[in-house]
């Protein structure tokens, strides 16, 4: 028996030894597994964020700290909810399939985001002062500011951040009460029109243009990208964070995120249907929101009246005003005009003017003229000239206008008109006859202005809104 008792052990223990080697090689075909994967991973294009490098003397690695009430992740969810979010808190309405009417209306709710480590993109999201970007353009930051077109700076707090979702939120008190844009959580289609807009390498309200080609972009960098829409609207380092807008609705679908290194032409977007339960909860949150009473940073810049963005003001402007003219519902224009001024009432009487009922839109062009700067506010003048049909005859008639605009800055730094003052009016009436031949265009003198030019004036340039002219055939613009 002692014999048999010895033995067992012997063979207890060769067992042992076999499912230990059992176990070995089944650890190590999992290691060869998981390695396999990972090398197949590596054959993806190279992924880089859209932003700016960072700063050449970065701070301090600091211990990851556990997020604050004021950055509390939540959760994100991808289930798709059709229709339009935020229309109610909004008054904001977007064109629909204009591409420069849509870029125009946009821009001034688009912003450039500072810190001190990063430059990257973002753009209005309530009436709150909340800003969506990117969360790899806040990370770590020590301060955060935005700035819009026109190089107004409001000083923001970071009130949400996840750590898995490449998606941050800030908030902007400077920016209360402003209207932001409209977004809209229905999954877009593949072929779907789309622009982008934001400030790649530092020129905000740069928008580019192309169409949502997959819906199925994946990667994993530091964060995790999933069901990416994937676009051919190019996107450059300071993108991110910037609104991929559906040019169909004018609606707002993605957030830009992420560029290849190796197809550099094309991007990938973060859909706002898998992020927009995250963002809601993170601007529900009532923060005290601590910012520093001292403002000297690197890229301080007050916003100032340029003669080159006025004109580029005045171009967006009148990509809007046609619709109006058209359809006095499609009110975009008035985003241009400071609420209650004597500017707002005068372009309703031109529109009353220009869309009686004898009148059939044709088109709208424009010369510029002088355009001064003074201490707090700019006049631009501008000479027009409306095109139409008399509806009874089918002849076509023009009203010629010299017209004085005057330009302020607002509380949110944006350009708006306070004054349009009507200088002189031309009317080219119909007169009996087929109607058939149209006359050329005729240049407009400049109106003249009693204050004297810079040396620095440009040449006057004609422009004409686009996609408001009538074809050959005279049929209304729809």
């Amino acid at each position: 028996m002692n014999n048999n008792r010895r033995y067992r052990p012997k063979k207890t223990s060769f067992k042992r030894v076999a499912a230990s080697i059992i176990l070995i090689i089944a650890v190590i075909a999992g290691l060869y597994t998981l390695l396999t994967k990972n090398d197949e991973a590596t054959d993806e294009p190279n992924v880089k964020v859209a932003d700016t490098e960072k700063a050449a003397q970065e701070k301090p690695q600091e211990e990851d700290d556990d997020d604050t009430s004021e950055k509390k992740e939540g959760t994100v969810t991808t289930d798709i909810k059709a229709g339009v979010t935020n229309e109610a808190v909004t008054d904001v309405t977007m064109p629909k399939n204009d591409t420069s009417a849509i870029i125009a209306n946009a821009k001034t709710q688009v912003y450039t985001v500072y810190t001190d480590l990063q430059q990257g993109s973002g753009f209005l999201f309530n009436r709150k002062g909340d800003i969506i970007t990117n969360a790899h353009v806040v990370k770590d930051a020590s301060y955060v500011f935005v700035t819009n077109e026109h190089g107004q700076e409001f000083q923001g707090q970071v009130i949400g951040i996840s750590k898995k979702t490449d998606i941050a939120l800030i908030r902007v008190p400077g920016l209360q009460g402003k209207d932001p844009l409209v977004l809209d959580t229905t999954k877009a289609k593949v072929n779907t029109p789309v622009i982008a807009i934001g400030s790649p390498n530092n020129k905000g309200g740069t928008s580019t243009e192309g169409d949502i080609r997959a819906l199925n972009g994946n990667f994993t960098d530091e964060y995790n990208y999933s069901n990416l829409y994937e676009i051919t609207a190019r996107l450059e380092q300071g993108s991110s964070g910037g609104p991929l807008i559906n040019a169909t609705t004018g609606n707002v679908i993605g957030i830009n995120s992420i560029i290849l290194t190796d197809q550099p032409e094309i991007g990938y977007a973060i859909p706002v249907y898998s992020i927009m339960s995250l963002i809601t909860k993170w601007a529900d949150q009532d923060i005290e929101i601590k910012l520093d009473d001292e403002e000297d940073y690197d890229h301080k810049q007050d916003a100032y009246l340029d003669k080159k963005l006025i004109k580029d003001y005045i171009n967006g402007y009148y990509e809007l005003f046609p619709y109006a003219i058209k359809d006095k519902n499609k009110n975009y224009y008035e985003t241009y005009l400071l609420p209650n001024s004597s500017a707002a009432t005068t372009a309703k009487e031109m529109i009353a003017t220009y869309s009686s009922k004898d009148k059939q839109y044709q088109d709208l062009t424009f010369t510029f003229g002088s355009v001064d700067i003074y201490d707090d506010y700019a006049t631009a003048n501008v000479n027009s000239t409306y095109t139409y049909k008399d509806v009874k005859t089918g002849v076509k008639g023009t009203i010629k206008q010299s017209i004085r605009y005057t330009i302020i800055i607002d509380k949110y730094g944006d350009y708006q008109f306070t004054k349009i003052d009507i200088l002189s009016t031309n009317s080219d009436l119909p007169t009996s006859g087929s109607g058939d031949k149209e006359k050329e265009k005729e240049n407009v003198t400049p109106p003249t202005d009693d204050n004297e030019k810079t040396d620095d004036e440009e040449e006057e340039d004609s422009v004409e809104t686009q996609g408001t002219e009538t074809p050959t055939d005279e049929k209304t613009v729809e």
